[in-house]
């Protein structure tokens, strides 16, 4: 079976303290090629860079995380995305997963351990 390389990496969300602790989690896993988005708009616009991954937030200002899950799944159903949330409901995160969403990271366990195990399971 082919693997997928995970070249580039999209954070959406507008939590500068949890995509800063993101980001340096796949910094320590080897991944240097991520880009932050704070909404879903700016991601959308910013899409023909060709994510190959997005951690994407549930709560933005501009439209929720299962609105952009929807728009990133039109323009490429490919692009594998990690809903992430603060919330643990298990609503938001069953529509995710059937709107074609890879996982569902709960915020609260944003370790190495974690976000390790989701990389080698999209990899």
């Amino acid at each position: 079976m082919k693997q997928k390389k995970i070249k580039k990496i999209f954070i959406v969300d507008d939590d500068t303290l949890w995509t800063s602790l993101l980001k340096r989690r796949l910094n320590e896993l080897g991944y240097k090629r991520i880009y932050n988005f704070t909404d879903g708009t700016d991601c959308l616009n910013h899409f023909y860079l060709q994510p190959d991954l997005i951690f994407l937030d549930y709560q933005m200002e501009d439209m929720n995380g299962i609105e952009v899950l929807q728009k990133i799944k039109s323009h490429s159903a490919g692009t594998s995305v990690v809903f992430c949330t603060a919330e643990e409901d298990l609503n938001i995160a069953l529509t995710a997963i059937k709107l074609g969403s890879f996982d569902y990271l709960y915020k609260g366990n944003t370790y190495k351990k974690e976000i390790a195990a989701i990389m080698s399971d999209i990899s």
